[in-house]
């Protein structure tokens, strides 16, 4: 009887119910074939329903144990897989179908469609097996369908599309058809396919995890036992160190009751200070091990050494016993004060052990326990496993490193597996063969009906537009940081967004249906509501201040806007009202006032500076230099002045040239920011060539003064006058003293902006100066070497950057400077 439900030794069982299912599955398909309707739906019922039983046991609905529920498989006959249940399933529903529709074109192409679904399922089972045969059963214990389950299938599948003749209907003809049909069922396979091996790799996964979280509860297991082994040998050595000499036959009576008390303990022995065996328990099986030395076996010799060594407990390598048996030892020392006197031996079977301590879940696992290459044990079992799902851990026990694997049955793995993970791939390759039969049917329908599905597809656009208009309108509305409120005609509240709701501090739902006049707010400065007529009076009123109607509430300053809606007729319909909230704006142009208030009065100030600059802080210094001449002439005309009055009188007059000179640039730099100006074209050609006549006509030395042709700019002209004079001047002032000086004023134009160049042959400037040149008072030369306060390249930068460009310098000592300064080409007025 087994070999009728298996093909191959070692491949899966078809299952009773299966083979039942497959034949009844076969006699609807010849009924279906000779048109024998009623036949093929009482054999359609029948066929479905050890699979619909199944998977409602498969989904945890019922627990009828449908598997024994026709036969005993309580040792043989294997499971129906979920994947088989949905294929015979489907196969089910086309017998069904052919009885009600059967005379219909459509319902042959879908149950023809439902006939490849089915051959798509075995074809599902084929390749996975094909897998499994590659891979050590990886995944046959998932699938469960057997291989001659999966080929019944795929014959059954074919034979339903082939007797439902609707084969036709549900293949494409057109060769567009054919693409888009082969594309949309290509990418819902790798989709499927994608999905499928994810949800199999997450159940492999967690099956392995199970099994390795069953290692780790054996691990605990074996390290508390050998815990315990090794405490109780522990106290059999300290009780015989504390006699005078090792007596075998006191020893034999403990040596008895520790074989009786511990059974995973089949025999004891006591070693001497000579390494050789002087008392076994119990006698008769092992006697035959008394006077044997370290020469016995080199893996005892080396655990007996370990264990002296380390005066610790010690286990062996597996060797083979005086009795025959294949056993690990462990060795215990007897010490007295560090003293060997010998060591306690005994032989250790944990396989019984073992099999107590697995779980029920875990009962028909194999589990083995190596040292290296050596086998310390195993538990068998009879049931089939699954391999390629084993977990191994290694441990340390005593001295030893072993290995713990453990091999899950394939039962187990079974039930550890989800339906999902079974049911997607023939699932996936019916809405696949359902998804393209659609698609195939669709594009039928479109070539035949091309006229009245674009009339229909017209209207679905529009009402996808009105759709689209009105969820606009809706997130628009709900989304806007403004308040919004719209009214019908008769002044009832039909929408309010959120932020109406915030800004009036009401609960927008509450309102929706009330009266506009029910809002909480009125009129500042009057003791009347606010109407739709005060509202609308103007199109737009931003100097109402609304104040809420509850007691103790901060006013707020609100901008309303309001506006009819009309119909074509120009009747009324309702109202849109909006609230703006200024109350930030409203305390920003209070600031700004508040700004501007002092920024006047700072200009006075700086304007009374600039006046007591211009002429009181200067009248001492005329003062000084008028009284200095008048000194000087009266000292001449009485014949008291020398030489060093002179020197005196010299020196006081520079001093108040000075201040004067130093008291203007100051007044200089400061109306640069403050003297407000409107730009005009200024001629800079002109401007230049000016400046060059009044150096040449005063200067004592040559000068090379040459220029190009310079554009009009949007400048003021009194400040660009400033700007050359001070560059032009200050290369006439620092050039060397012995060459020709040459200047030479350039323009380039630069897109938006002039790059205007200054070069001259002077003295030049280190590079680390560059910057300090720009700042205010700061010199690099003494005064008596190079005249001049240090405030005029301070001047010229405030002069540029003022007029929106920036001003730079490229030179270095010795070999001239040029500085460059940028003009945009357009300029608003500068305040």
């Amino acid at each position: 009887m087994i070999r009728l439900l298996d093909v191959w030794p070692g491949f899966s069982l078809m299952s009773y119910n299966t083979a039942l299912s497959f034949a009844l599955a076969s006699g609807m398909c010849i009924c279906l074939y000779h048109h024998k309707e009623k036949a093929s739906f009482i054999l359609g019922i029948l066929t479905a329903i050890l699979p619909v039983l199944t998977l409602l046991e498969d989904l945890s609905l019922i627990d009828i144990r449908v598997d024994n529920l026709l036969f005993n498989t309580s040792i043989f006959g294997g499971y129906m897989a979920p994947n088989t249940a949905t294929g015979l399933l489907i196969a089910a529903i086309c017998g069904v179908l052919s009885t009600f529709l059967g005379a219909k074109r459509w319902v042959r192409g879908f149950i023809a469609s439902l006939g490849l679904a089915v051959f798509a399922i075995g074809l599902t089972g084929l390749a996975t097996y094909g897998a499994n045969l590659l891979a050590e059963y990886l995944w046959i214990a998932i699938t469960g369908m057997a291989l001659h389950t999966a080929a019944n299938m795929v014959l059954i599948g074919l034979a339903i599309a082939l007797a439902s003749e609707g084969i036709g209907e549900a293949v494409p003809h057109h060769s567009k058809e054919v693409l888009i049909t082969s594309g949309v069922a290509i990418v819902a396979l790798l989709i499927t396919g994608a999905i499928w091996k994810s949800l199999l790799e997450a159940d492999r996964n967690r099956t392995v995890l199970n099994v390795q979280h069953e290692l780790r509860f054996m691990e605990n297991l074996l390290q508390n036992e050998f815990e315990n082994l090794t405490e109780a040998l522990g106290r059999m050595a300290h009780r015989e160190a504390q006699r005078d000499t090792l007596d075998p036959a006191l020893w034999q009576a403990d040596g008895e009751n520790y074989t009786s008390d511990f059974q995973q303990l089949p025999g004891i022995a006591l070693i001497g200070p000579d390494y050789r065996i002087i008392g076994v328990a119990p006698y008769l099986p092992n006697h035959p091990a008394i006077g044997l030395g370290r020469e016995y076996h080199p893996d005892r010799t080396a655990a007996m050494d370990e264990a002296v060594r380390t005066k610790t407990s010690a286990i062996s390598k597996p060797f083979t016993l005086t009795n025959g048996n294949k056993s690990i030892v462990i060795f215990s020392p007897i010490l007295r004060e560090e003293e060997f006197l010998g060591l306690i031996v005994s032989s250790i079977s944990i396989n019984s052990l073992l099999r107590s301590w697995m779980r029920e879940d875990f009962e028909n696992f194999e589990l083995r326990i190596s040292d290296g290459n050596d086998l310390v044990t195993e538990v068998t079992t009879t049931q089939r496993l699954a391999t390629s799902m084993s977990a191994a851990i290694d441990i340390t026990v005593l001295n030893r490193n072993w290995t713990l694997e453990m091999v899950p049955d394939r039962e187990f793995v079974r039930k550890s597996i989800q339906p999902l993970s079974q049911a997607t791939l023939p699932l996936g390759f019916l809405i696949t063969l359902l998804f393209s039969a659609i698609v195939n049917r669709s594009m039928t329908v479109y070539h035949q009906n091309l006229k009245l599905r674009k009339a229909t597809h017209e209207l679905q656009n529009r009402e996808a537009r009105l759709a689209y208009m009105a969820r606009e309108r809706e997130l628009i509305i709900s989304s806007t940081n403004e308040g919004l409120i719209y009214l019908d005609r008769h002044q009832n509240i039909r929408l309010m967004n959120e932020a109406a709701g915030k800004l009036l501090r009401v609960d927008r739902d509450a309102m929706v249906g009330r009266r506009f006049n029910a809002l909480p707010f009125f009129i500042s400065g009057s003791d009347s509501h606010a109407t739709i007529t005060d509202i609308t009076r103007y199109d737009r009123n931003e100097d109402v201040e609304l104040r809420l109607a509850q007691d103790g509430e901060s006013p707020i300053d609100l901008s309303i806007s309001a506006g009819p809606i009309e119909d074509r007729k120009g009747h009324n319909q309702g109202y849109v009202i909006v609230f703006y909230d200024i109350s930030e704006r409203r305390a920003l142009e209070k600031s700004q006032s508040e700004l501007m208030d002092r920024l006047e009065r700072s200009n006075e100030e700086l304007a009374q500076f600039a006046y007591i600059c211009s002429h009181d802080l200067q009248e001492p210094f005329r003062m000084i230099n008028s009284f200095t001449e008048m000194l000087d002439k009266h000292l001449t005309q009485t014949n008291q002045k020398d030489e060093q009055t002179e020197f005196y009188l010299n020196f006081l007059n520079d001093a108040g040239t000075r201040g004067i000179g130093l008291i203007r640039d100051l007044l200089d730099y400061s109306r640069v920011e403050h003297e407000l100006s409107q730009l005009n074209e200024v001629d800079s050609n002109a401007i230049v060539h000016d400046i060059f006549a009044n150096f040449r006509g005063t200067s004592e030395r040559k000068l090379e003064l040459t220029q190009e042709n310079l554009p009009a700019l949007p400048f003021s002209k009194v400040q660009l006058m400033q700007l050359f004079q001070n560059l032009i001047g200050n290369a006439i002032k620092y050039a060397k003293p012995e060459d020709p000086i040459k200047v030479h004023v350039s323009c380039e134009d630069e897109g938006t902006y002039w790059r205007f160049e200054v070069k001259d042959n002077g003295i030049g400037i280190a590079a680390k100066n560059h910057a300090k040149i720009f700042e205010i008072f700061k010199r690099l030369h003494r005064r008596d070497q190079v005249p001049g306060t240090g405030i005029g390249l301070a001047i010229c930068r405030k002069i540029v950057e003022r007029h929106g460009g920036t001003l730079s310098i490229k030179s270095e000592l010795g070999t001239g400077s040029t500085f460059s300064f940028t003009v945009p080409k357009e300029q608003g007025v500068l305040s």
